[in-house]
């Protein structure tokens, strides 16, 4: 009866982990929008539904927003003078236009910087985490967990279909092979743990 307890307890864990990890995924991704629509505007004017299309294009659909994602995002970078709203006639409907502004652009660069910081102690962690308690060396070119949202997606552009999805296999198979070296050392300290 105390193993069911405990595998009851465990699985309770568990999917409170997973709420807690999606919860933030949903507050990174936030955060990664505001640089990905100053990025997506630093090469040229889009409305709020050009934004949310490339960003779904972009990153192979992995990352749809919606328009109560996007448009109060927009909304705060233009109220804080980071981009500018024009509107513009499309298709005979009167849509609002968004472009960076100089001042956008000095923030562009500035976050790119720190999401680079980032992305490396990102990687740097989860190297030694790899190293002192899963015993494995992680290869030089793996990527970070946190990595410019874009990095993927650009050496991706322009490659051919079948090349794209050839790389994200080996980028997901990479991932699988971490993700069972990391189940089979938990397994190894939960055996271990029975033994005290």
């Amino acid at each position: 009866m105390g193993y069911i307890n405990i595998s009851l307890t465990y699985f309770h864990w568990v999917i409170m982990m997973e709420k807690v990890a999606e919860a933030w995924g949903v507050e990174m991704r936030r955060g990664h929008t505001k640089l990905i629509v100053l990025t997506l505007l630093r090469t040229a004017s889009l409305t709020g539904y050009d934004i949310m299309k490339k960003i779904g294009e972009k990153t192979l659909g992995f990352w749809r927003l919606t328009p109560g994602g996007v448009y109060p995002i927009l909304q705060g970078l233009e109220k804080k003078g980071y981009i500018k709203g024009t509107r513009k006639p499309k298709d005979s409907r009167r849509r609002k236009t968004y472009e960076i502004t100089d001042e956008g652009k000095k923030l562009l660069e500035t976050a790119l910087q720190k999401q680079q910081q980032i992305a490396k102690t990102m990687r740097d962690l989860i190297s030694d985490y790899a190293r002192d308690i899963l015993n494995t060396e992680l290869p030089d070119n793996i990527l970070p967990f946190t990595p410019n949202m874009f990095s993927i997606v650009n050496y991706l552009k322009g490659k051919p279909i079948e090349d794209q999805v050839r790389i994200l296999t080996k980028i997901r198979e990479r991932m699988l092979k971490l993700i069972k070296r990391i189940d089979e050392r938990i397994s190894q300290m939960d055996i271990e743990n029975a033994k005290k």
